[in-house]
């Protein structure tokens, strides 16, 4: 094994390299079409975040966008189940959001200090 081969994987090897699924969603209707069902998938998102199936999610920032594309990053053990649970969302079973992906996503680099529960603005330090 090459000297460089061997210098990744021994930086490789203490990373968390947490296995997730990301998916970016995308925005397929006009605002009036998805506003009367913001509730339903806010309180979808929120079910997933208490059950440990929902890593992050949030918005791509648009000024004055209410609802367009984003990404959400789920904690699942395969891409199937990740893929249904990106179906399920009631935007995306009403045709009003389709998503790309889910891919295969590893978390190996950051900092994360504490635990936020961000529907609730909940959180406790490490």
């Amino acid at each position: 094994m090459p000297a460089t081969d061997k210098t990744v994987e021994r930086l490789l090897t203490p990373m968390a390299r947490k296995r997730l699924f990301a998916a970016i969603n995308r925005k397929v209707a006009e605002d009036a079409e998805i506003t009367p069902y913001v509730a339903d998938h806010l309180r979808y998102m929120i079910d997933l975040e208490r059950r440990g199936l929902l890593w992050a999610s949030g918005p791509f920032v648009e000024p004055g966008v209410q609802v367009g594309d984003g990404l959400t990053i789920l904690n699942t053990g395969t891409v199937d189940e990740a893929r249904e649970l990106l179906a399920e969302d009631p935007l995306c079973r009403r045709g009003l959001r389709t998503f790309e992906g889910p891919f295969p996503w590893e978390l190996r680099e950051g900092r994360i200090p504490l635990s936020l529960d961000a529907s609730t603005s909940s959180f406790r330090l490490h």
